[in-house]
């Protein structure tokens, strides 16, 4: 005679399986849970860092602002600036056209949305030598330009004790001039170009001190001068007036520059902090 199956035991192993089965689904969507909340977490900080990189200036005035005046006329006849990159900023792509340099001057009567149309690649060694270049280039009544709008064209300056000269063959300072919009196939002089798209009072052009390379991207450890020339009487700073700056780089917040000139300009050189 057969004795009767013990059913308890199977049972307890069904259940077990069951248990595990259970244990194993559960730890699957844990998992599952776990790593959307990490995603949400890596996006959220993704996005909040780029909110902050948006929100801060990329660029810091590394120094003071300084003017060259022209005693003569108790006028101002450039400003310059040292600029470097913010902390914690990689690169700064300075190129004309995509950065732009906006400048006010309320007792002038000025507004310009973009002054910066030229940079310099070589490094420069003085501001006058800057200012030299800057006023031999927006004068140019030879060398002509022409293009498309967006193309970034390469001349060069070649200076002197006498001052400097413009070409676009060859030279010591290789300049790049960016079109914001197209240029006649037959070419303008230099001097009305730069007449056309910034009335030819107020030009900035942005020169690097130090570099590490060649390209015209900001990189950490380089620093560049930003000057602003005045080529009229009627656009050169007096006493009290307000001069701002206002550089609008691609990626973060613009840099504003804001300055009141002093009430003496009987110096060669005036410091506006």
């Amino acid at each position: 005679m057969k004795k009767p199956l013990n059913r308890k035991g199977i049972v307890g192993i069904e259940a077990a399986i069951v248990m595990i089965a259970f244990v194993i689904v559960a730890a699957a969507l844990a998992f599952v849970v776990l790593n959307m909340g990490f995603f949400t977490t890596q996006q959220t900080r993704q996005v909040i860092q780029r909110g902050l990189g948006q929100s801060a200036s990329a660029l810091e005035v590394d120094g003071t602002l300084v003017a060259n005046v022209d005693v003569s006329q108790s006028r101002i006849q450039f400003v310059y600036v040292p600029i470097k990159l913010s902390t914690g900023q990689y690169v700064v792509d300075l190129t004309p056209g995509k950065s732009i340099v906006a400048y006010w001057s309320p007792q002038r009567g000025i507004s310009i949305a973009n002054t910066y149309l030229a940079a310099i690649l070589t490094p420069i060694d003085t501001p006058q030598k800057l200012a030299n270049i800057t006023k031999a280039l927006i004068n140019e009544s030879v060398i002509m330009i022409s293009g498309k709008k967006g193309e970034v064209k390469t001349y060069y300056a070649t200076c002197n004790e006498q001052g400097c000269t413009i070409g676009d063959t060859a030279g010591d300072y290789k300049i790049l001039i960016a079109l914001p919009d197209d240029v006649d196939t037959n070419g303008i002089m230099l001097k009305e170009f730069f007449g056309r798209f910034t009335g030819g009072e107020v030009v900035t052009v942005i020169a690097w001190l130090t570099k590490i390379n060649e390209d015209i991207v900001l990189d950490p450890g380089e620093k560049v001068l930003m000057l602003t020339y005045y080529n009229s009487s009627n656009s050169m700073p007096q006493s009290y007036d307000i001069v701002k700056f206002e550089v609008r780089v691609p990626i973060g917040a613009p840099l504003t520059i804001e300055r009141s000139v002093p009430p003496s300009l009987t110096q060669g050189v005036v410091d506006l902090g």
